[in-house]
């Protein structure tokens, strides 16, 4: 009598058979995986033996499979590639003037950032430099934050660029308490570098011989020595997170007591909402910004929604720190006795309001691209809704007739299918639907299986996508 795994294995062949999956004879081609599978569990052999088996088989398979993906990646991803390059151009088409606007904007904040390191920076080889260094390269580091985030704009991806204005508000508030205080704190921060090098070295210590890794640069004695002088030179808080400013917020420091010292604690809950695009916490994984309403689909790629409040955040930012950076600069220059100093000063002045320009037209561009986007989903969603409503009545057959009923031009109507199609096309390389709608019946088969199946795929949420 044949055993169950024998019966299993005839069911199983049957199975793959009918699905195609057992084409070829070579035992380890991935596609005759599922023959040697039947020929495993159809063995009565020891049981004990199939583990070992199933992982070598498995193996081989993978193997195999891998070795011929790997060969040319370009043609297994050409469609993945075509869906991604059609999906951007749709961003561009939608967004692409602000974001160029935006990128105009960083320019601009770049230029000044150049001219500010580039004039003042003999003159304070002569002199103090801690508070220059660290204002320029925060400046520098705020820059290339916010080219970051525009860079994941242009690919859609905006719960990603707001996790980088999350970096960028961090380096505004420092930006702005050290720009408001002289050279000691600016020499605090710079020194709280040694503080940060102590902790890491004493997670360090535990993982280097495990993970194979060179030895830590020193020993345990240096670091306590080191971590001893730092306390004595300046405080034992100074040794905490944020202590570099404890002598200016009376304590050991957290961010939100830095936030608030330099005015910025309105920033809070936008601060909050970018950390959920940052850490793995519930309300991570279950609100995205790219969003535009309730959805049931958990986000694996791009959406062509969400960038106003990155872009806004993020440009405000750097003007402000680019703004302070300029004030910094012209405190600095000498009285404009020539006119070459005289010019600077003017520079700096005209260089803040066409900064402050630029990111008022690009946020009011941003704005507009996001207001028309809401108005056509959802007068899409609503076309939508209203067709699936006639169908289901029985009403009309035919595009012709389901367009009479709605009252506009049947080209119109075939423009605002193919237009929710198109918002539908990276669906498979976006998202993983998480619940299966129930599509409507219909007496009209033809456009009734094209609605259901744009009510299947791109339910009001998803039709918010480009």
């Amino acid at each position: 009598m044949p055993s169950p795994w024998h019966l299993r294995s005839r069911v199983v062949l049957v199975v793959a058979r009918q699905a195609g999956l057992v084409t070829r004879n070579d035992r380890y081609w991935p596609n005759g995986f599922f023959a040697d599978l039947i020929t495993l569990f159809g063995d009565d052999s020891d049981e004990h033996r199939r583990p070992a088996e199933l992982e070598e088989i498995a193996r081989r398979a993978a193997e195999e499979l891998a070795t011929a993906l790997v060969v040319d990646p370009r043609r297994v991803l050409i469609t993945e590639t075509g869906l991604r390059a059609a999906f951007e151009a749709r961003l561009e088409a939608r967004w692409g003037r602000a974001l160029d606007l935006a990128d105009l904007m960083v320019h601009e904040a770049y230029e000044s950032g150049k001219w500010v390191n580039d004039s003042l920076r003999p003159a304070a080889a002569t002199g103090s430099t801690e508070k220059f260094e660290v204002l320029v390269r925060l400046h520098a580091r705020a820059v290339m934050t916010t080219r970051e985030v525009l860079v994941l704009l242009r690919s859609g991806y905006s719960t990603a660029a707001l996790a980088r204005w999350r970096t960028l508000h961090e380096v505004r508030v420092v930006f702005l308490l050290l720009a408001a205080e002289g050279e000691q704190l600016s020499r605090r921060y710079l020194a709280h570098d040694n503080a940060e090098r102590l902790r890491g070295q004493r997670e360090y210590e535990g993982t280097w011989g495990t993970l194979g890794l060179e030895p830590p640069a020193w020993t345990v004695a240096e670091r306590e020595d080191t971590k001893a002088q730092l306390a004595a030179e300046f405080g034992s808080e100074f040794l905490s997170d944020y202590g570099w400013a404890a002598e200016v917020i009376n304590r050991a420091p957290r961010f939100k007591d830095l936030q608030r010292h330099v005015g910025l604690d309105d920033w809070r809950g936008y601060y909050r909402m970018a950390s959920h695009g940052t850490h793995a916490n519930p309300m991570g994984v279950t609100w995205n910004i790219q969003d535009l309403g309730d959805t049931n689909m958990a986000w694996a790629g791009p959406s062509n929604a969400g960038l106003v409040d990155p872009a806004q955040c993020s440009l405000i930012a750097l003007t402000d720190i680019t703004a302070g950076l300029l004030a910094y600069a012209v405190c600095e220059l000498p009285d404009p006795v020539d006119p070459e100093i005289l010019y600077s000063y003017g520079f700096a002045f005209v260089q803040r309001r066409k900064i402050e320009m630029l990111r008022d037209h690009a946020i009011e561009t941003f704005g507009e691209a996001h207001n028309q986007q809401v108005a056509e989903e959802e007068a899409l969603a609503d076309l939508i809704s209203r067709a699936t409503a006639i169908l289901q009545d029985g009403i009309a057959s035919t595009i012709p007739d389901l367009a009479a009923e709605l009252d506009i031009a049947a080209e119109d109507l075939q423009v605002a299918l193919d237009a929710a199609v198109a918002r539908g096309e990276l669906c498979q390389e976006s998202h993983y639907r998480l619940s299966q709608m129930e599509p409507a019946s219909s007496p009209a088969p033809a456009i009734a299986n094209a609605v259901r199946s744009l009510l299947a795929g791109l339910r009001r949420p998803l039709l918010r996508r480009s």
